[in-house]
């Protein structure tokens, strides 16, 4: 009796050992790795639609071609872009410098409120708005799902 509680212990202990192998093992093929970028392995490219210095980097997924995405957007300063809206609503994180953000159909520099970095920023979308980087140099982080493009109000 004891040799057949013995087995039956033993045959328990290898199927939970064998399962929990099975089941790790397949987890581990299904797990995606951390993905990480440090600085200097940001991409930066001037897309098409940028003719004022601005740069942009896909962080995650492609802003041009939709889906979710996560880009980053430097712009030089002195650089101010006219009122224009966004057919999906910007998320924008301020990562470096001030970033100046107003709500209308014309650029009017009075109206123009200062967001520093560390700032969170959400523009509903069909929202007209305009933006400057006033002080300096500014990078931001923007995430969106869909085709990312931009309607200009002003020419």
């Amino acid at each position: 009796m004891k040799t057949r509680t013995s087995f039956a212990t033993f045959a328990v202990v290898v199927a939970v050992t064998v399962t929990t192998l099975v089941i790790a093992v397949a987890v581990d093929k299904n797990q995606k790795p951390i993905v990480g970028l440090t600085p200097p392995e940001v991409r930066w490219f001037t897309p098409p639609y940028y003719t004022d210095g601005r740069q942009r980097a896909h962080m995650l997924g492609d802003s041009s071609r939709g889906g979710d995405w996560v880009d980053r957007v430097k712009i030089p300063a002195g650089v101010r872009a006219l009122a224009h809206t966004h057919p999906q609503a910007e998320v924008v994180t301020v990562i470096e410098g001030t970033w100046y953000v107003g709500e209308g159909r014309r650029f009017d520099a009075s109206q123009l409120k200062a967001y520093p970095a560390g700032s969170f920023i959400v523009i509903p979308a069909g929202i007209p708005h305009f933006i400057a980087a006033q002080d300096g140099e500014v990078v931001l982080q923007l995430s969106g799902t869909g085709k990312f493009s931009t309607d200009y109000i002003e020419k």
